[in-house]
């Protein structure tokens, strides 16, 4: 019959106990005494979680009892094991066990990459949006929206193409999922077939660009990875380190992730909105320095709660880690709880296109020496050669929401979008706005007379017709406190290269600034007096967006 069977392998060289859990209670079944072909299963019976919902009810609890069986069978091909889960059965296996990526580079070999059904891809960003693509008609992966520059390839689902008429269609991660005919005889065949797909080298041919981001699945160079980003917790140490979640939340039914169980059984839990690696360590610290390992890092968990302060599910702390590391000439991306190799000549054209970008240096004179953004803003703005149009709201037709057009506005045609230096989401966000601020500019022709309004009590002037040659320039400013060049994560190298070509493919140039920062006049403002800086929406705003 036909159905889906899931399965996961091993690394090389382990033992059956090695793979199986060993926390876990379980029966194991050999046929006919062979040792590489192994049944664990194990049963387990729980109340149902929604019987309190009838608590009124005489009714016993017997009746709601729920008996839920999993399984795994083991199938030994050469030096692993290839594991077929059923029910709840990959709890049985060894975590550390399975080989990462298994199933995403077997989809990739044994898929047709012209009859793809959908993909999950994560960007390369602080801010990592999980998402799913489906398409109603099967298709290539350039029907799926796939920036390969800036994403990661998580999983795909694909038709196999064979030579008979039997339907097959594969999917996976780390585990593969297989739909095809199966009898209990064909299960080594099925391991066999996929242990072959998965040392296979014809995914490159496909997906040439998948060599570009790779999962690291050499065990020596992990451990040494793991061992860095030990040092660097005990270190306090964690620049260019966030939380994301790893995967997709279900934001309907959500009210926050906790980080400290102390808060759960108080009843009191602190619940944030968003992911903070700095709160979490202050709300679920380390018992000592001492005893940071791998283990403890992967031990910790991060708890989230429905909008009726219950507790849905718990992530792992370490596959919510984000971040990079340089080692041995190479670049590591830790995303999801897997290490990514950065291919060498990716990384080098990622870090040529951000050196060769050019660089404005018409704030190099006008160093940062406030508590806040908005005010160096309105400082530096003198209506002749700088225009303010921070928090000076425009809106679309149609759309009742505000938005920010840009930050500055020069007499010389430059659009300056200003951040401050900081972690990735932030860096996403400068480069958010200025496509955004763009796609304005040539898509709603509404905005054009509410900016300049905006510019009214200015000597600067703004025209601009998408028909007309492209005049203006695009600067993406960064406050940064750090001496010498400007440099940024590579993360946020990898999303300026994706937003700037974007921009650029529409006819503008972009550059980059670097805004200094006066440290010493900085530490003596620190008393400075309330902020006065104010929020401006032009009086055209409402005729041109208003609708019948």
């Amino acid at each position: 019959m036909k159905r889906n069977v899931v399965a996961f392998l091993s690394k090389e060289g382990l033992t059956l106990k090695d793979v199986q859990n060993g926390k876990k209670q379980f029966t194991s079944h050999h046929k006919n005494e062979e040792d590489d072909l192994v049944l664990c299963l194990s049963n387990h019976t729980s109340q149902a979680d929604w019987s309190s919902l009838f608590s009124d009810y005489d009714i016993g609890d017997q009746h709601f009892k729920q008996k839920s069986v999993k399984g795994a069978f083991f199938v030994k091909v050469e030096n692993r094991y290839v594991i077929f889960t059923f029910g709840h059965g990959r709890s049985l296996i060894e975590k550390l066990s399975i080989e990462r990526g298994f199933g995403l580079r077997v989809s990739m070999n044994l898929g047709d990459p012209e009859q793809l059904k959908s993909i999950d891809k994560s960007t390369l960003d602080r801010v990592a949006r999980n998402t799913r693509s489906q398409v109603a008609l099967n298709s290539g992966i350039q029907d799926f929206d796939f920036a390969f520059d800036h994403e990661i390839l998580k999983s795909i689902t694909a038709i196999v193409s064979k030579g008979d008429e039997e339907l097959e269609m594969v999917s996976g991660n780390d585990s593969v999922s297989l739909y095809t005919e199966i009898e209990a005889d064909k299960f080594r065949d099925i391991a066999e077939r996929l242990v072959t797909a998965y040392f296979s080298d014809n995914y490159k041919e496909q997906y040439p660009w998948a060599e570009f981001i790779g999962l690291e699945s050499d065990p020596e160079i992990v451990k040494q990875l793991e061992s860095i980003l030990v040092e660097k917790f005990k270190a306090e140490s964690i620049d260019g380190f966030w939380l994301a979640p790893p995967k997709i939340i279900d934001y309907h039914d959500f009210s926050g992730f906790v980080y400290s169980t102390k808060s759960i059984r108080s009843e009191a839990p602190c619940k944030h909105p968003e992911l903070q690696l700095d709160a979490f360590l202050v709300e679920a610290p380390f018992k000592n320095k001492a005893s940071i390992s791998i283990n403890t890092l992967k031990a910790k968990e991060i708890y989230l709660y429905n909008g009726s302060d219950q507790h849905l599910e718990s992530i792992g702390f370490f596959e919510s880690l984000n971040g990079e590391l340089d080692f041995n000439g190479w670049k590591y991306v830790l995303n999801d709880g897997h290490w990514y190799h950065v291919k060498q000549s990716f990384a080098k054209e990622v870090e040529s296109y951000f050196d060769l970008l050019p660089r404005w240096q018409g704030l190099e004179d006008k160093p940062y020496k406030d508590q806040r953004e908005c005010c160096y803003l309105r400082r530096i703005a003198d209506g002749e050669q700088i225009a303010v149009l921070d928090q000076h709201w425009v809106r679309h037709k149609n759309v009742k929401q505000n938005y920010e057009f840009c930050d500055l506005l020069t007499q010389c045609n430059r659009i300056i979008h200003v951040k401050h230096y900081g972690g990735s989401s932030v860096l996403s966000h400068l480069f958010a706005q200025a496509t955004n601020g763009l796609d304005m500019m040539l898509n709603c022709p509404e905005i054009i007379p509410q900016v300049q309004e905006h510019l009214e009590n200015s000597y600067i002037s703004f025209d601009f017709s998408p028909s007309e040659k492209r005049v203006h320039t695009i600067v993406l400013a960064i406050i940064s406190p750090h001496s010498g060049v400007l440099h940024i994560p590579f993360f946020s190298k990898v999303n300026l290269r994706h937003h700037a070509r974007e921009i650029q493919n529409k006819g503008f140039p972009v550059e980059l600034a670097k805004i200094p920062v006066d440290k010493i006049t900085l530490l003596d403002s620190s008393t400075e007096s309330k902020c006065q800086c104010k929020s401006k929406t032009a009086i055209c705003t409402k005729s041109l967006t208003e609708t019948d």
